[in-house]
This record gives C-alpha cells, sequence and structure tokens, in this order.
C-alpha cells in the first residue's frame, strides 16, 4: 500500500475513533454525482488533494519535503444545533489538529473552511487539512555481497 493511501485510511480510522458512532466516516466516492447520504446526521468524506514537492535535499538521492493536503466534505441533514454541520466542522477539525498521521512528520493542521453548497436540504462545507512527509528515492535491493561476519583485529598503539 502506497503512502497516500495509508494517509488516507489512517485519516478514516482517526475520524472513526471520534465519530463512528454518531456519523459515517469514508473515503470519497469515486463518483460524487451518485453519492447518496444514507446516515440519518451525516457524513465525512475523506479526499485526497494534492501535494506539493521541495527541491532534493540530497546530492546523491532524492529526498524532497512533501506538503499534503486532505479535503474533508462534510455532508450533513442540518445546518445548526447539536446535529449540525457547523457543530461538527468545529469538532472535526478539533479531532486531526495536532494529530499525525503515519509517514508524516509533521501533526495535521486546518487550512481552510468553505461552504460548498446545499441540495435538497443536504448542507455541504469542505475542511481542508495539511501535513507534511519526506518523498524517499526508492533504491531497491542491496547488489553484491552482504557483510555477514565481522573480526575485529586489535592494533597496538606505537610508544
Amino acid at each position: 500500500m502506497g503512502q497516500t493511501t495509508e494517509l488516507l485510511n489512517a485519516v478514516v480510522e482517526q475520524l472513526k475513533d471520534g465519530f463512528a458512532r454518531e456519523l459515517s466516516i469514508e473515503l470519497f466516492p469515486e463518483d460524487p454525482s451518485k453519492y447518496r447520504l444514507n446516515h440519518p446526521r451525516g457524513a465525512v468524506l475523506v479526499g485526497y488533494g494534492r501535494s506539493r514537492f521541495g527541491p532534493s535535499e540530497a546530492l546523491d538521492a532524492v529526498f524532497q519535503a512533501r506538503a499534503m493536503v486532505v479535503p474533508l466534505t462534510l455532508v450533513f441533514r442540518q445546518l445548526n444545533g447539536r446535529d449540525g454541520v457547523i457543530e461538527y466542522l468545529d469538532r472535526v477539525r478539533l479531532q486531526l489538529t495536532g494529530w499525525t498521521a503515519p509517514h508524516c512528520d509533521q501533526a495535521m493542521r486546518p487550512l481552510e473552511e468553505r461552504f460548498i453548497g446545499q441540495l435538497q436540504g443536504v448542507w455541504q462545507y469542505g475542511l481542508d487539512m495539511a501535513t507534511h512527509a519526506t518523498q524517499l528515492q526508492d533504491f531497491g535491493p542491496v547488489s553484491g555481497p552482504l557483510l555477514t561476519e565481522i573480526h575485529f583485529q586489535d592494533i597496538e598503539e606505537s610508544p
């Protein structure tokens, strides 16, 4: 499993730890136009937004900073109140802010929230979360003979 897939699955699990009894937590659907909100309260859909890569930080290999954005889409039946999307925006942001995902070297932090739309009584808001990882070159298997035995020899110092 690749780094990005592991990140998305970890975000889903982190949100399920906080909201599994209250909300549906899912990966963003393959065909958003066919998505149907089946949960009586709401859902958080976890997607992959983008990565920006810095210059290589090594001369002999590819070693880059990777800034990633994970967009969340909150789909809710209610706008305000205890069960509304506005309340859950705060709670979801709090659940992820400061949490460090696997393979990441910085904790998640919020970037932006925005109103997406309302259609047939379903409210949608977006919350973009950011994190940071390192992209490394895949060196593959080592070729040549492997060091299997070490012998030490005492060296006497001359006076």
